[in-house]
């Protein structure tokens, strides 16, 4: 489960920072690609944490 949220992390870091290249270079291909990297990452750690809180719960 750690290494799962640290993928999820990462992503969302490098999502971030893509943005930030897109912006810089001033390409839109990189900004919209980053947001979706971090937009699924953002999802698939959602995900996650409900899992594990709903099996505490059980």
């Amino acid at each position: 489960m750690q290494a799962m949220f640290l993928f999820v992390a990462l992503a969302v870091v490098a999502g971030f920072v893509g943005i930030g290249i897109g912006v810089a270079e001033g390409s839109t291909a990189i900004i919209l690609g980053s947001l979706a990297l971090s937009g699924v990452a953002t999802y698939f750690g959602i995900q996650l944490r409900r899992r594990i809180l709903s099996d505490r719960q059980s």
